[in-house]
């Protein structure tokens, strides 16, 4: 896989953190959907989504709403909340409208809010965040 890119919506700093692990993983950087940036094409868009009231943040539905038609093969989807749900099927359908091809298991990850999930992620989250990294890639390569 040539072209691997991640990027992430974060408010708390934990996306953050698990899209750093993510993106070390892949031998890029994580890059910020708030940072100025020309995405560009990708083979493959590891995207990092922080669930709040149950809900992707709307300034990362906006940004991959403007992601252009027929640069992106395929993405895969990580997020961090503090339920620890699938919330993540809002940014599923948009990219399959887009003509992007998603991994069909994301990756759900506890986020501290407040007192739940208090410590999370932890180092248990980033090998759980590496391992699906890995897993992406190789299913993306045809293995």
């Amino acid at each position: 896989m040539a072209n691997i890119k991640v990027i992430y919506q974060s408010r708390s700093g934990h996306t953050e953190a698990v899209a750093k692990e993510i993106a070390d993983e892949c031998g890029t950087t994580a890059i910020s959907i708030n940072e100025p940036n020309m995405l560009g094409p990708a083979d493959l868009l590891f995207i990092g989504m922080g669930v709040y009231a149950g809900h992707p943040d709307s300034s990362l539905m906006d940004y991959l709403d403007q992601l252009p038609v027929n640069t992106i093969r395929g993405a895969a989807i990580f997020s961090t909340s503090g339920r620890g749900v699938d919330n993540t099927h809002l940014v599923v359908n948009l990219l399959e409208h887009k003509g992007i091809t998603v991994y069909p298991k994301p990756c759900l990850l506890k986020g501290q809010f407040l007192f739940v999930a208090k410590g999370r992620p932890d180092k248990r989250d980033f090998r759980k965040a590496r391992e699906y990294a890995r897993e992406v890639m190789n299913a993306f390569n045809g293995e």
